[in-house]
């Protein structure tokens, strides 16, 4: 499922090879992909008109219209973006394809239909109106801000970390990854970590977000092992959701 640092390479995709190039062509391959947005109003908003700045908020990426209003888009559990030169490289599952003139294209593919494109009028109301908590890498969001935010919270932090009502871009994955490294037990209730925790968990989340790759990451599998100790990891159920964590690291 694409997190936080995958909505940001397809940000940075987006504002490489998409901004300020005239759209020549919209296509809708699989209208559910919009929602209730007809594919016709979809397609005649970005008909001749340009991206001209990208935002991510969480999972959510936006694309700022010449003409008024955002290009939206959820990536849910297999979606992606991509850029290619032609029409006939778009990759399996194009649900929506937008052609430039002069060449190239930029296809949103989702194979299993959980994600949405759409339209919005404004960015900061399309936050609100999604329930999104701050996001996760805000340099505005700092740890007094986290602290605020999880003050009343009162669940197993893993549940925690993923509400997106309270810090938008974690998923299960990355949860999973920032509880390793800040070595505390995913069903630990957030509102029993002692203040030194609160804040590694806060200094973790950040670093890890903030770049590509991590320890637990490949081992997030059966027969996964501890990248720091070899221990084997152990795989339950978390609220509905199969975590990871090491036994001995994270006493789990």
């Amino acid at each position: 499922m694409p997190e936080l640092p995958d909505v940001e390479r397809f940000k940075r995709l987006l504002s490489a090879n998409a901004l300020r190039k005239t759209i020549e062509r919209v296509e809708v391959s699989d209208a559910r992909i919009l929602g209730k947005l007809s594919a016709r109003t979809f397609a005649s908003r970005l008909r001749g008109a340009k991206l001209v700045a990208a935002l991510r908020h969480g999972k959510h990426l936006m694309a700022r219209i010449d003409r008024g209003g955002w290009l939206t888009l959820h990536f849910g559990l297999t979606g992606a973006l991509c850029f290619v030169r032609s029409r006939a490289e778009a990759p399996p599952f194009t649900r929506v394809r937008l052609d430039f003139a002069g060449g190239g294209s930029l296809a949103y593919t989702n194979k299993r239909m959980i994600g949405r494109v759409g339209l919005a009028a404004d960015a900061a109301d399309f936050i609100v109106q999604e329930r999104l908590g701050p996001d996760a890498l805000d340099p505005l969001f700092d740890f007094a801000a986290f602290r605020a935010a999880v003050r009343e919270v009162k669940r197993d932090v893993k549940s925690v970390l993923m509400d997106q009502a309270v810090i938008a871009g974690i998923g299960n994955i990355y949860s999973d990854e920032i509880l390793y490294q800040a070595r505390i037990n995913p069903a630990e209730r957030i509102e029993r970590l002692a203040p030194g925790e609160l804040k590694r968990l806060f200094r973790t989340m950040r670093a890890v977000l903030g770049k590509e790759g991590g320890l637990l990451l490949p081992q997030r599998r059966k027969g996964g092992r501890c990248p720091r100790c070899g221990a084997p990891l152990r795989a339950f159920k978390l609220g509905g959701r199969t975590s990871y964590c090491c036994r001995r690291c994270q006493g789990c």
